[in-house]
């Protein structure tokens, strides 16, 4: 099913992307709106729904799974500035999502708004390799708010820290509740998820989408047109290293072998991205769309990226903000990071603070703010996570 309209309208404002990837510090001119949530619903050929609900002013979004026979839709996750938990699904199952959504609704092109809205629901473990999925969720974004420039673009880097878990203790059960795996997360990991194993997730229903959505992707390339030697060697080039080439012969082949999917051919003959091709060529082969992405895109700009979170505690209420302000835009001048008062407790206040490429300058920076409104006696950096380390700021 389609986006309905207030949801595609809302998509095309210009305020809209801004606030629901909480990119600023509040929901902007969404702050007082009082229009009711904007609700979504994606099925994938089937009797289930993924329901997104979006309710800008609070800044809260909601994902649910609507199955027969059930009033409400069951709760998978959410994601807000507070008590969010996001992590619902991993990328291999909204890969098949996606692509299920795509192929049973011409509308809903992948990678695209679908992909930009769902992947806050998704995190990276274990075997994830960035080389296959980056191209993916950089063409997504591309698709929903273009821009000039080259390279990966920073609401893709955004999205692949905050949800980059592989070296984590994260991992999935083999099989968990449902046939579905659970999530098994360490005791020092950042995983806030229902998808435990003596959790609240609908695990048979979740179970009974990824079903549904396997068939849709089984149909569209349960046809004779595959068998054809024409088909087959044109394939096998575009599988190849730089097959994104053969992708418009690998239409015309099929074509010409009596192949009809509209959503598969769109892909290969007038993609919307280069990595629309990809998915295709990797469905119509029966591999992993990661398979197909590494050998057309090469390895990822984000696959060797450092970046750094880091906790800086403040012993005063006073000029914090002002402070928090000057750091937030000297990272961001030298694209370096970003700082954001965090949370508060007696006498103090604490600064989330991100450092990307170079910690070394950017810890400068961190100094040099705290100097220049006087607070460096009363400053303590730390990394955030375990085991907590102090850092020692560079003399400025």
């Amino acid at each position: 099913m389609p986006l309905p309209d207030a949801f595609t309208s809302l998509l095309a404002e210009p305020a809209f992307w801004p606030v629901y990837l909480f990119e600023g510090e509040d929901a902007g001119p969404y702050e007082d709106d009082d229009r009711d949530p904007v609700r979504a619903e994606l099925g994938a050929g089937g009797a289930h729904r993924l329901v997104l609900d979006v309710d800008l002013g609070p800044e809260s979004v909601e994902l649910g799974l609507a199955a027969p026979g059930e009033e409400e839709p069951a709760e998978l996750g959410w994601d807000d500035r507070a008590h969010f938990h996001p992590h619902v699904m991993s990328w291999a199952e909204l890969d098949l999502l996606a692509r299920a959504f795509a192929l049973h609704d011409p509308e809903l092109r992948h990678p695209g708004p679908v992909l930009a809205l769902l992947a806050r629901f998704a995190f990276l473990t274990g075997d994830d390799d960035p080389d296959g999925i980056v191209p993916y969720v950089d063409a997504a974004f591309a698709a929903v708010r273009p821009r000039t420039g080259r390279g990966v673009r920073p609401d893709t880097r955004d999205w692949f820290e905050a949800r980059d878990l592989r070296d984590e203790p994260v991992e999935w059960t083999p099989a968990g509740p449902g046939g579905v795996p659970a999530v098994v997360a360490g005791e020092d990991s950042s995983v806030y998820s229902l998808r435990t194993a003596d959790g609240e997730f609908p695990f048979a229903a979740w179970a009974a989408l990824l079903a549904e959505a396997e068939a849709t992707v089984a149909a569209a390339v349960r046809h004779p047109a595959l068998a054809d030697p024409a088909v087959r060697e044109a394939l096998k080039r575009a599988t190849a290293r730089g097959g994104h080439r053969a992708a418009a012969p690998l239409a015309d082949a099929l074509r010409a072998a009596g192949y009809t999917h509209p959503v598969l051919l769109r892909a290969l003959a007038d993609p919307a991205a280069r990595a629309e091709a990809a998915w295709a060529v990797a469905t119509l082969a029966g591999l992993p769309t990661g398979t197909v992405a590494k050998r057309w895109f090469g390895r990822s700009p984000l696959a060797e990226v450092s970046s750094w979170t880091l906790e800086l505690r403040l012993e005063t209420r006073d000029r914090v903000v002002a402070v928090a302000e000057a750091l937030d835009g000297a990272l961001r001048k030298a694209r370096l990071g970003e700082a954001e008062i965090a949370g508060s407790g007696g006498g103090h206040r604490i600064l989330d603070v991100l450092v990307r490429d170079d910690l070394a300058r950017g810890l400068t920076l961190v100094a040099q703010a705290l100097a220049d409104h006087e607070l460096t006696p009363v400053a303590r950096l730390h990394h955030s996570g375990t085991p907590h380390e102090r850092i020692e700021l560079p003399a400025v």
